[in-house]
């Protein structure tokens, strides 16, 4: 069997078990073998036959984490790290419509209950909590301030 072939079905044994983004199957293909041309060559074939799509990929990813109420820098970052193209992230986040400030605060809620905090401690708890979700400050300081409905 030809380099090629082994490198082609080592990948799709790989990707029958989980989702590879682009960039992942690139580093891993790249281990196999120093042939650059081979892997470029690897990845194009599975690409064009629907194997790799970061879009799906991404697509996926993100629903996962808008369901775990994820805020949008966490989602960038997330995403970055998993090797998608920037470009596919923004478009992925500005097609959504979300209030990201009405998240803000169900997940503020959803953990730590309605009743806002009232000592300096019991804040910065919730402060620290919503920035490892990804919320922005503004976001994270109206989801604490009283609301006025």
């Amino acid at each position: 069997m030809k380099r090629l072939d082994k490198l082609y079905h080592h990948a799709v044994s790989l990707l029958s078990r989980k989702d590879y983004t682009n960039g992942e199957m690139r580093r891993i293909l790249s281990q196999l073998t120093e042939d650059s041309i081979d892997v470029e060559v690897t990845l194009n074939n599975l690409r064009n036959e629907g194997y790799i799509n970061d879009q799906r990929i991404a697509e996926n990813m993100l629903t996962r984490f808008l369901r775990k109420q994820y805020g949008v820098t966490r989602i960038r970052l997330e995403l970055r790290q998993k090797g998608i193209a920037r470009e596919i992230t923004e478009n992925l986040i500005n097609s959504l419509d979300i209030d990201w400030f009405e998240m803000a605060s169900e997940s503020r809620v959803k953990k730590f209950g309605e009743d806002l905090p009232i000592e300096p401690k019991e804040k910065a708890k919730q402060i620290r909590y919503l920035q490892s979700r990804g919320f922005s400050m503004d976001m994270i300081m109206e989801s604490l301030s009283p609301r006025t409905d």
